[in-house]
């Protein structure tokens, strides 16, 4: 067995489009055909109901998300398990005059540089927080 020197590696340089995460066209895996731009609705548990855009083989019908919409499929997801109580956390809520502030654990923020939170509201007494 060889043994890799990885001082011997040389550094790679690329670039990355910035549609490269939005594909116009894909290919089947399967049947290695060229699949057809289709509107996927997806019912949620929770009665959401997402519609997201992707690709459809027409052979065997096997459907494939982008990366950008995959990641709406994602949020969706968290948002009805939030709203089906299946994931949830007590934290302590304190008011300093103007605002409500509560912590967010450590676990939930490694590697977190930026201090800017995204908030959407779900409900009157619920939300969805985001750090962007």
């Amino acid at each position: 067995m060889k043994v890799l020197n990885l001082d011997e590696l040389e550094d790679a340089n690329f670039k990355i489009d910035k549609e490269a995460f939005k594909p116009k066209t894909l290919t089947c895996s399967k049947c290695k055909i060229k699949m057809k731009k289709a509107e996927i609705e997806t019912n949620l548990a929770g009665g959401i109901n997402i519609e997201l855009s992707g690709f459809e083989c027409p052979k065997c019908k096997k459907r494939y998300l982008g990366l950008e919409e995959a990641r709406k499929l994602d949020r969706a997801l968290i948002i009805s398990k939030i709203m089906m109580n299946e994931f949830k956390m007590e934290r302590s809520l304190s008011f300093d005059g103007d605002n409500f502030t509560f912590r967010i654990p450590k676990e939930f923020t490694h590697n977190v540089k930026k201090r800017k939170i995204e908030v959407m509201p779900l409900g009157a007494k619920q939300f969805c927080a985001s750090i962007q």
